[in-house]
């Protein structure tokens, strides 16, 4: 008994196209379960048949369509999804990702802490001026360390900006209301540090 030629092991002629080639093979593997045998056999017919129309192409005589596969190059199974996993953040949590840093230690929580601390205890000694000179190198300590994480000295002086303004808008708008007018200058200078801190160390 003669041996079944590629095109009759996938049950189509020799003028068929590339669609139903591939069509052929695909409904065959389906209907061919588990058996790695026969399922071997179709692809091997179906490979033959692909090097034989390459073959023809090269020689000009027939288009093979570049969006072939052969049985080697089958994609890998899209594994399932992990539904243990949660889902990725959306665009808040990822806006905050990017402005939000998680500051060492060593690299400034303690430097900026012990600098600015050091000149609210400054103040506290010196309560009967006003504490500009305080201020303005607690404004500098701020520059120095954000600009060390940023390397960007605009960036890093807009923020330090905007956390002296708005330490002393928390601090000359809310307590000194709420005091009377009577705050201790310490109280201001630290709210003030306090936001300065957070912003120093907490963006980027």
């Amino acid at each position: 008994m003669a041996e079944m030629s590629p095109y009759q092991v996938l049950g189509i002629s020799e003028e068929a196209s590339f669609e139903e080639i591939q069509s052929a093979r695909e409904r065959l593997l389906a209907s061919l379960g588990a058996d790695e045998q026969q399922q071997e056999r179709v692809e091997q017919a179906y490979d033959a048949i692909l090097m034989q129309r390459l073959r023809l192409r090269k020689e000009g005589k027939i288009a093979v369509p570049d969006r072939i596969r052969y049985a080697e190059q089958r994609a890998t199974p899209t594994p399932a999804p992990d539904l243990s996993v949660p889902p990725p953040a959306g665009k808040t949590s990822s806006w905050i990702h990017r402005w939000l840093d998680t500051p060492t230690l060593a690299d400034t929580l303690l430097p900026t802490t012990a600098i600015l601390g050091g000149l609210i205890a400054w103040v506290i000694f010196t309560s009967d001026e006003y504490p500009s000179l305080q201020l303005a190198l607690g404004l500098m300590v701020s520059i120095y360390f954000l600009y060390r994480k940023e390397r960007r000295f605009i960036r890093s002086f807009l923020l330090a900006l905007a956390g002296l303004s708005l330490g002393l808008l928390l601090a000359y708008g809310i307590v000194i209301p709420l005091t009377g007018g009577d705050a201790p200058g310490a109280l201001l200078v630290g709210i003030t540090f306090g936001v300065m801190w957070l912003i120093t160390n907490f963006l980027h």
